[in-house]
């Protein structure tokens, strides 16, 4: 692959990427505008945008890296992501849009009725999505080494147009920006995918997954599935784009349609990945499994357009991390030396310093999946159940949601202080499921007890 000409391409995008964004940030009106979009967002901006949040590094580079070492069994990575997705269309996110909130930690305060629930659950999610947001620029820099791109100053200006445009515009430039680059994304891996189908021989070798295959992963089955799938219901940044949607049918429309194309997208590294390990490819230490095995199949302009389409994979997840992020910090606490400060100059301040944050932590981690699995993990073994018990409740019990976060963060630490052999992640679910009916036994035989006292006197 030609550099100069990728990173010609590659700037020449994050102009028109800057663009898009500073054209929607115009005539913001407020936090609500630059949070949640007016609430006004309509089907194909927010199929898009739910599709270009969930197709990033970890589901690009992560998954053909994975699918290098264990084959088609890796699907069930991306699978996890899409179904969360169909899970959504099913009536979930109809459920989410229907709360009259901005992020999700606030349906603790809606439902249980505490604030301290709501800060808990929003410390979570923060520490999870910035763990996320880390993981995406970590895969940037990974892919950007493996092409023999190794200047700093370039790559903080590749971050800064990005933190620029994000801050500037909040979730509407977010949205706008998503639609170009899931375009672009979606279409030149399907040109890729398609090239090799037509054009390269070694395609023959690549075969349908076998049962034995499956069993040589099956300690990883649980996160790779399951993790995804439930961080769907609990992650801020989906949850914020069904609190954005113009109606609950236009949320439940948008999500399935975007599970449906995040699973064909998903596809396509997986399988360059498998092509990689049957055809023998040597991939350099450090290198890209995806892109040694493009450069190998295709030509050096399918390469340069590859390298930017993952890119802009990787951009408009992290983007949506940002903004998700900074909308837990800004509407789930109150900082008292930030309360004679115009709202909006908070909120893009805020913008910021996590984007920078992130940059600085990106280069103490490695493993884009792991991390990615980890990230999940803590915030489902905490809030799954007691958010999935919220939508299905009008009131429900401060005691029960308590117990049930506690006895999960156990689960999650305790489970890798002492391994066995039942997945962690659903041992994790099940402790927090006993904390909620501990909690709610707790509650009843409390409010029986009053009812007695009351009754004596």
């Amino acid at each position: 692959m030609n550099i100069t000409i990728f990173i010609s391409m590659l700037f020449f995008l994050q102009f028109v990427y800057w663009l898009v964004g500073r054209r929607a940030s115009k005539n913001l009106k407020g936090k609500e505008d630059y949070f949640l979009a007016g609430k006004s967002v309509k089907l194909f901006p927010l199929m898009m945008t739910f599709l270009a949040t969930q197709v990033g590094g970890g589901v690009i580079l992560g998954a053909a890296d994975e699918a290098y070492l264990f084959g088609w069994p890796v699907l069930l990575y991306p699978l996890g992501a899409a179904l969360g997705l169909l899970l959504l269309g099913c009536g979930i996110g109809r459920k989410l849009a229907g709360f009259q909130v901005s992020t999700v930690a606030q349906i603790f305060e809606v439902v249980y009725g505490s604030v301290m629930l709501k800060k808990i659950a929003s410390t979570l999610s923060v520490i999870s999505l910035f763990m996320i947001l880390v993981a995406q620029i970590i895969a940037s820099n990974k892919f950007l080494v493996s092409l023999g791109f190794t200047n700093i100053p370039l790559f903080i200006l590749f971050w800064a147009i990005v933190i620029v445009y994000t801050a500037q515009g909040g979730l509407r430039a977010v949205i706008s920006t998503d639609m170009v680059q899931a375009a672009f994304f979606s279409g030149i891996f399907l040109m890729c995918f398609g090239f090799v189908l037509f054009f390269e021989p070694t395609i023959s070798l690549v075969q349908a997954p076998q049962l034995e295959d499956f069993s040589n992963v099956s300690s990883k089955l649980c996160g790779w599935l399951l993790m995804p799938l439930f961080f769907m219901v609990i992650e801020q940044d989906m949850g914020q784009r069904c609190f954005a949607g113009a109606s609950p049918g236009v949320v439940s429309k948008a999500s399935f349609l975007a599970g449906v194309c995040t699973m064909i997208i998903c596809v396509i590294p997986v399988f360059f990945g498998s092509l990689a390990n049957v055809t023998g490819l040597e991939v350099p230490q450090g290198g890209s499994v995806l892109m040694a095995i493009i450069a190998k199949t295709t030509n050096p302009w399918i390469t340069a357009l590859v390298g930017c389409a993952v890119l802009a994979a990787i951009i408009s997840t992290a983007t949506s991390l940002i903004n998700a992020i900074s909308s837990n910090l800004s509407n789930d606490f109150k900082l008292s030396f930030l309360q004679n400060i115009d709202p909006m100059r908070v909120a893009k301040g805020m913008t910021c310093v996590i984007s920078v944050g992130a940059i600085f932590f990106a280069f103490y981690f490695d493993n884009i999946v792991d991390l990615l699995i980890q990230s999940y993990e803590l915030s489902v073994s905490c809030l799954f159940v007691p958010v999935i018990m919220a939508l299905f409740r009008k009131q429900g019990n401060f005691m029960a949601a308590l117990s049930s976060i506690i006895l999960g963060a156990t689960g999650f630490f305790l489970f890798r202080i002492y391994p066995m052999e039942f997945p962690k992640e659903i041992a994790s679910i099940l402790l927090s499921s006993f904390g909620y009916s501990l909690g709610e036994v707790v509650a009843y035989y409390r409010a029986n007890k009053r009812m007695k006292l009351y009754e004596e006197y």
